[in-house]
């Protein structure tokens, strides 16, 4: 956090008409300007949000072999929770990236990797209708609200997630690929409404289709 003390101090004194001008001095508030996402690399090892990195939204990767990538929110309700397999060379040992939010207070946790690098989020395409990575979305931030057919990519298979923003909103919970048998589904119809939260996980991404 940076903090920024305005003061600005007005003296006058004098004599004017018999008036005595006696000296005042006026101070601003504190201006508090939040720390911004900063691009970091971290080998394996356990560290905490605001104290070894910077508090904000980022697309992590591995930076060698493949490896497991996990967060513990501060704040279980509202926090992002992660738990990957990165990989950076081969597809099948896990996901090659994960995009979410991360605050101050937050644990990762980095194993079995060379180490992680978080890359600042810096642009969200509010008009995209196609497709989204692993990791945490909002409806109206990174996809444009609408009815979709979402399927997963190809000879992929994980958890896809709505938690709608509204109390009359409906959630979708459903492992989306080709097996049956693990009770895995092709393709899931939902409807998407500002403000939704989008979660992707074991997989790379998922693809929309406006219907």
């Amino acid at each position: 956090m940076k903090k920024s003390n305005i003061a600005a101090t007005v003296a006058i004194s004098g004599m004017l008409a018999g008036a005595t001008f006696i000296t005042a001095s006026i101070s601003s508030p504190q201006i508090v300007v939040q720390a911004k996402a900063v691009q970091k690399q971290l080998i394996p090892g356990t560290y905490t949000v605001g104290k070894d990195i910077n508090a904000g939204r980022y697309t992590v990767t591995a930076t060698g072999g493949s490896g497991n990538f996990s967060t513990e929110p501060k704040h279980s309700l509202t926090g992002e929770s992660v738990n990957e397999i990165l990989q950076r060379d081969d597809p099948d040992m896990g996901v090659s990236q994960v995009t979410a939010d991360f605050a101050k207070g937050d644990k990762v946790e980095i194993s079995g990797m060379a180490g992680a690098n978080f890359a600042p989020v810096t642009n969200r395409d509010k008009s995209n209708t196609s497709s989204l990575s692993t990791g945490y979305w909002v409806v109206g931030k990174d996809i444009k609200a609408g009815n979709y057919t979402v399927t997963p990519a190809d000879g992929q298979s994980g958890n896809f997630m709505v938690d709608p923003k509204s109390l009359t909103g409906s959630d979708v919970n459903e492992v989306l690929g080709g097996d049956t048998d693990m009770h895995q589904v092709p393709k899931v119809n939902v409807s998407l409404h500002k403000g939704d939260k989008i979660t992707i996980s074991g997989m790379n991404s998922v693809n929309f289709v406006n219907r």
